[in-house]
């Protein structure tokens, strides 16, 4: 059972609040501080609501938007409250707002103009809905953007959807995108195969799997999950004709495409979340370089060349998948959340912020990275 949450009305909502402050491009230690009197954003729009954050979460957007690697697309004026994923209560509505309510427990993912990592944090309604009954504001913060872009690559972008039967094969299953797409691949009765390091086979354990690395030992029990560590095999050899209907990309490289081609099925997609080279910056040069290249595959997929479709998958939020992705995975048990850390600013002040960046750029967590912004 959740613990309650004390409630906040809007007759008591302070003026100001403690908020993370980017204040220019780097790495967390130089430009991420604490600023303690932030205006907090009281002012809403008719569709717009006011949440009390308890927790939110970190993804490798986050710390590509603090290096800068994305600023050709993305500039942000600064200081910059940055961070996607939050969850909390709405303790304020816009005029328009039906579907929220004060008090409702909710969780989303913000745009880039209005960050997770403060006390307070407003937002559109459609970027919000009601949280997982089961789950604390520290589980719930876990999920947005990565479950969400994963629903999306194989129930939205998928054609047809990804459901009993399909063979679906995962680049890079300890990622969260990675082992969010396994267990609701998995959920809808799918044949599923990934890849990941040695270090992180128990991390698949964890989710309830029988590992195999071997594809000949592969049959139609739902606990079976064929691993194979990308450090010593290729899975285009390993599973070369195997006629997989998707190749979901979490990791970039331009080897995971073309192992990918030599596995899928004719008429089989290729969806990836990361691009031929997951730690460039997005510049005027990356465009002219990587640009042709992505094209090329992409022309290929529409003029039958290739006999394989190419995609890159951005995430759009949608209050509808998680509505969806509450009731159907994780009310039910269906999905399981893997948490490595909790960075708690209360007690350790910018440095829960400073360590929640190092350690989710490092590669090394096994489950998501989650600070802490208030008890519940």
């Amino acid at each position: 059972m959740v613990e309650s949450t004390t409630s906040t009305s809007k007759d008591d909502i302070p003026s100001l609040m403690t908020a993370a402050h980017q204040n220019g491009y780097g790495e967390a230690g130089d430009v991420l501080t604490l600023a303690y009197e932030v205006p907090v954003p009281r002012q809403l729009s008719s569709n717009q609501i006011l949440v009390r954050v308890y927790a939110a979460s970190i993804n490798p957007i986050d710390w590509k938007l603090l290096n800068g690697n994305l600023s050709l697309i993305i500039r942000p004026s600064f200081p910059h409250i940055p961070g996607k994923d939050v969850a909390g209560v709405v303790i304020n509505v816009g005029s328009s707002v039906k579907r929220l309510k004060i008090g409702d427990q909710v969780y989303g993912n913000v745009h880039n103009d209005e960050g997770a990592y403060a006390e307070y944090v407003r937002g559109k309604e459609s970027q919000f809905a009601l949280k997982p009954n089961n789950l604390t504001m520290i589980e719930a913060a876990a999920i947005p953007l990565a479950c969400e872009t994963s629903y999306q690559v194989l129930f939205i972008k998928t054609s047809p959807s990804v459901g009993p039967k399909s063979k679906v094969f995962i680049c890079g299953g300890a990622s969260a995108t990675g082992w969010f797409a396994i267990q609701m691949a998995k959920a809808v009765g799918a044949h599923v195969a990934t890849t990941c390091s040695q270090r992180n086979f128990s991390l698949m354990e964890k989710l309830g799997y029988k590992i195999i690395q071997e594809a000949a030992e592969m049959n139609d029990d739902p606990q079976q999950l064929l691993v194979i560590d990308y450090n010593n095999k290729d899975f285009g050899e390993v599973l070369q004709d195997q006629n997989y209907d998707l190749v979901y990309d979490c990791v970039g490289g331009e080897q995971q495409w073309l192992a990918a081609r030599r596995i899928l099925k004719r008429g089989g997609q290729f969806i990836t979340i990361a691009g031929d080279d997951p730690e460039a910056s997005i510049s005027l040069n990356t465009v002219f370089t990587l640009g042709p290249r992505l094209l090329s595959r992409k022309l290929g997929s529409v003029f039958g060349s290739l006999h394989h479709s190419y995609m890159f998958h951005m995430i759009s939020t949608s209050y509808s998948e998680l509505d969806h992705m509450r009731t159907a995975y994780f009310e039910t048990g269906k999905v399981k959340l893997l948490i490595d850390t909790v960075f708690d600013w209360q007690k350790d002040g910018v440095q829960a912020l400073h360590k929640l960046y190092e350690k989710s750029k490092s590669g090394k967590a096994q489950g998501k990275l989650i600070l802490k912004i208030a008890d519940e």
